[in-house]
């Protein structure tokens, strides 16, 4: 299922849930504190990126 996949990332009181709208099962949670969660890994091979507001998750970009 590997791509680049679109995550949506939910904001509340309590820290921030990103999932994959692609259907892979990716979730992740980013606490207030900035700790991060995996909690499940869908699909390991594909690229995720998303934004909501001022933040941006996007696949990394690799210099030579």
């Amino acid at each position: 299922m590997a791509g680049v996949h679109e995550l949506r990332i939910i904001p509340n009181p309590d820290g921030l849930l990103i999932e994959c709208v692609d259907g892979c099962g990716r979730r992740l949670v980013v606490d207030r504190t900035g700790a991060l969660t995996v909690i499940d890994h869908g699909d390991r091979f594909a690229l995720h990126r998303g934004s909501t507001g001022d933040i941006e998750l996007a696949e990394p970009t690799v210099r030579p």
